[in-house]
């Protein structure tokens, strides 16, 4: 028995040292792409949701990563203080109180523990063990001890890294401020960011032949005196990352710099509001909204072993052009086409143009408002705003282009194609920014987004014609025919309805397009699409359409023909489902151009874009009233934005 004993001892032993020696692999996971379908990223109906909120300590950049997050919450249906919940503390920027924060946390009843920049990150690995961890305003995942690499990384935790555009940064200070040979610098050897972001300038310094003063710094109270030394040797340029404890105390380095006649540039874009003449990197807002999907995923289940890590980041660039000139600094015209921050030493003279009365065309100039409001310009003492409307007739458009030409004007907003032709023809010495046009080169706007006319520029809303046609395949299955009603005399409406045909006969889709002049029309043709047995109204979105959509829609209801439509107004009215470029957005976006017109770019310089944001909205309700039946995998085949039940 003795003999058999020691062998089974023998089995016990190396079983244990096995086991122990396996312990670290064990706490890796190599992760596999999930199917973003398998689980729903929009709030289960009835369910209460509870997140832990860790961060390093209040800051405007850190705002705007909550505010792009919250917002893209709330489109999901996970509503603030409703069936969201958050709890939320910071370490008020010291790192040691990150720890106890994040072991607090663990013992409450939450679903998810998301944790915001690296130093919280860091402590959450070797301090979270009850729950999932979700993380996101971080450079480097790696550096901070998340894993191996963005595929292999930590059970429990997964994420989203945004790295600093650090080269290009430089490249900015050396093209904007020459003769630089000197850059200085401050960060938290604590922080594995700034470590990355160290080691990497350190290089570009070496390539590039210029040098770099760097001084490490413990807590926020060491910042002013590392500034001072800095700047006593010196330097021509301070250079600030996403460091936590720098940014914290960045009054104190933007002070010194100033009262130095040195300029600071940064990776923060709200630094430009605290002193610095520019800032290259990240935007923050975008991120946050990013950041949304992931956590709205997890607080629904998903696991953090079956996510991989993700580098995500929307850059952003911000110039001071009223610090540039005291500084005597010209910026280059590639860098101001980005965005500048408008002076506000004078009022502003601003015309707005509609040509008819539409949700679309009242939706731009709510996101313009907004984005006036957003930039901290207030009408009546920064700017006035006169609002003109055609009322869809040509001849009225002609006088309005007439009286905007009798007097100054510092901008003027165009919000259709025709209002933006008639303006460009009428007013070619004033600076017109355009939103609500389809397709600004067949406008004859321009050869290109890129080769335009030089007193314009603006936003596209060209809809997304392929991704409606798969929506309506996807929703419709076994459907031959569709059907739009289209304005001849309106150059957008017409290449509208080309695009969707052509994208409908890349689908095996044949569409039936009938020309409509007038309101009455509108319902003529709409009946005759009917009677030419199309089986789904894929309606186009225009200036005479969009005004009377309601009469398409009773046709749908009445003929029992579901309609699919490019403006999110319809789904209220009836509309089974909409691909829909946001409007408001769209707005919002030509208002951020119009800033940096203002700010004193060339509009020549400014490429035409189109808007960044489409909404895919389903109606469950109006389905049923057409025998369709929403399927689960719409989800995982379309970003679906809305629902409803």
């Amino acid at each position: 028995m003795r003999p058999i004993l020691k062998g089974i001892m023998a089995l016990i032993i190396v079983s244990v040292i096995l086991l122990v020696s396996d312990l670290q692999n064990r706490n890796k996971v190599k992760v596999m792409p999930s199917n973003p379908g398998q689980l729903s990223n929009r709030a289960m109906a009835g369910k209460q949701y509870t997140l832990g909120l860790c961060y390093f300590a209040p800051d405007a950049s850190h705002d705007q990563l909550l505010t792009g997050l919250w917002k893209r919450m709330a489109e999901l249906n996970f509503v603030l203080g409703k069936n969201l919940i958050v709890k939320e503390a910071h370490s008020n920027g010291e790192i040691g109180n990150i720890s106890p924060i994040l072991l607090n946390m663990d013992n409450l009843d939450l679903d998810l523990i998301l944790a915001t920049s690296t130093p919280c990150i860091t402590a959450a690995l070797s301090t979270v063990k009850k729950h999932p961890v979700a993380f996101t305003y971080c450079s480097d995942p790696i550096a901070a001890g998340v894993g191996k690499s963005y595929n292999d990384h930590a059970r429990g935790i997964t994420g989203i890294g945004s790295f600093p555009p650090v080269e290009k940064t430089v490249q900015f200070i050396l093209e904007a401020i020459p003769g630089t040979t000197k850059i200085g610098t401050i960060y938290n050897n604590a922080e594995a960011n700034s470590r990355s972001v160290l080691n990497l300038l350190n290089k570009v310094a070496n390539n590039l032949k210029f040098e770099l003063v760097a001084l490490p710094v413990v807590n926020t109270s060491e910042v002013y005196q590392a500034a001072q030394v800095i700047i006593s040797k010196g330097i021509d340029v301070m250079y600030i990352s996403g460091d936590n404890t720098a940014t914290q105390a960045f009054d104190a380095i933007s002070g010194l710099c100033r009262k130095n006649a040195i300029p600071v540039v940064v990776n923060d874009a709200p630094l430009v509001e605290k002193g610095a003449l520019a800032a290259i990197g990240p935007g923050w807002t975008g991120i946050g909204y990013h950041t949304g999907n992931l956590v709205a995923r997890m607080l629904n289940g998903a696991s953090p072993d079956t996510i991989p890590l993700e580098n995500f980041g929307n850059e952003e660039i911000k110039v001071d052009l009223n610090r540039a000139k005291e500084l005597g600094i010209t910026i280059p015209v590639k860098y101001l086409a980005s965005t500048a921050i408008v002076p506000t030493d004078k009022q502003y003279k601003i015309a707005l143009v509609h040509y008819i009365d539409s949700p679309n065309s009242e939706d731009c100039e709510k996101g313009i408002r907004k984005c006036f409001a957003d930039n901290k310009l207030t009408e009546g003492p920064d700017f006035t705003l006169k609002v003109l409307n055609a009322q869809g007739d040509m001849a009225t458009l002609n006088s309005i282009s007439g009286s905007i030409g009798s007097e100054k004007w510092d901008l003027v907003f165009a919000l259709s194609t025709p209002t933006t032709q008639m303006l460009v023809k009428k007013l070619p010495g004033y600076k017109i920014v355009f939103t609500n046009v389809g397709d600004p080169q067949i406008a004859g706007l321009g050869k290109s987004f890129e080769d335009h006319l030089p007193n314009v520029c603006g936003i596209s809303t060209m809809s997304d014609f392929e991704g409606m046609v798969k929506m309506v395949k996807h929703l419709h299955p076994g459907i031959k025919k569709i059907g739009t009603v289209f304005t001849p005399a309106e150059i957008n409406s017409v290449s509208y309805k080309d695009h969707l045909e052509e994208a409908a006969k890349k689908e095996g889709l044949q569409l039936i397009a009938v020309p409509a002049s007038s309101a009455t029309d509108v319902l003529d043709a709409a009946n005759s699409l009917v009677s030419q047995r199309i089986e789904a109204f894929c309606q186009i979105s225009d200036n005479l359409v969009g005004s009377c959509s309601s009469a398409v829609l009773k046709v749908s209801i009445n003929s029992k023909i579901p309609l699919y439509g490019f403006a999110t107004n319809l789904i209220a009215q009836g509309a089974v489902a909409v691909c829909a470029r946001d409007y408001e957005q769209a707005g919002y976006e030509s208002g951020e151009m119009a800033m940096k017109v203002l700010s004193g770019i060339d509009p020549s310089t400014i490429p035409y874009k189109y808007v960044q944001k489409t909404d895919f909205l389903i109606s469950n309700k109006n389905a049923k009233l057409y025998g369709i039946v929403v399927p689960e995998s719409i989800h995982a085949n379309f970003p679906i934005q809305q629902t409803d039940k």
